[in-house]
């Protein structure tokens, strides 16, 4: 076997070797220290969602967004509606004659 396909076959054991004793040991110092950046991080990032959805929620409800979008809905039934009645009425005009 040429050493060309050893090599193409074993690098991805090769590069796991070289990361895993490259990385080196942590200390459980340096791990706890971590862990808290990365908590406080994401308790930063939890915050600042909060704080833009109710945003959000604050602006739709100053524009009562869900009234105006409960009348168009209610508009366009009413005149959906009218339609068919006149649409019926038309038929039945058309039957009687």
């Amino acid at each position: 076997m040429p050493p060309r396909n050893v090599l193409k076959r074993s690098w991805p054991i090769l590069v796991v070797a070289l990361v895993v004793f490259g990385v080196g040991p942590v200390s459980a110092e340096e791990s706890q220290g971590m862990m808290e950046r990365v908590e406080a991080t994401a308790k930063q990032i939890g915050e600042k969602i909060e704080s833009k959805t109710k945003a959000v929620v604050k602006k739709v409800e100053e524009k009562h967004v869900v009234d105006k979008v409960g009348e168009k809905l209610k508009k366009a039934a009413t005149k959906t509606a009218e339609g068919f009645e006149k649409a019926g009425n038309k038929i039945k005009e058309k039957l009687n004659d």
